[in-house]
């Protein structure tokens, strides 16, 4: 999701059109790849498992690991969007006290 320039040489309608490019991946993400994640750590810890009555640690570790890397890929990805939505208040700030 990086930028090709920085975001203070954007028009504030680019601006916003690339936080909601932004947010629209970070949903694509959740959605995609950490709700599987979830569902797979879920189906390997509940009592009543489908795939095996005794999963291995290390089907459990393996799973552990994936949705840690998920989790922290999505919480950079929120991180960034929380970056470009104060850089467009700042500069609709901006627009705002020089119009006065």
């Amino acid at each position: 999701m990086a930028l090709e320039r920085p975001a203070r040489r954007m028009t504030l309608r680019q601006q916003l059109t690339h936080a909601e490019k932004c947010s629209r991946d970070i949903i694509e993400h959740l959605s995609g790849t950490l709700l599987p994640n979830i569902a797979d750590m879920r189906d390997l810890s509940r009592p009543n498992r489908r795939r095996s009555h005794y999963p291995t640690m290390v089907s459990i570790l393996n799973s552990m690991k994936r949705l840690q890397a998920t989790a922290a890929e999505a919480h950079d990805d929120l991180e960034y969007l929380q970056e470009q939505l104060m850089e467009i208040r700042e500069h609709a700030r901006r627009e705002r006290v020089s119009r006065k």
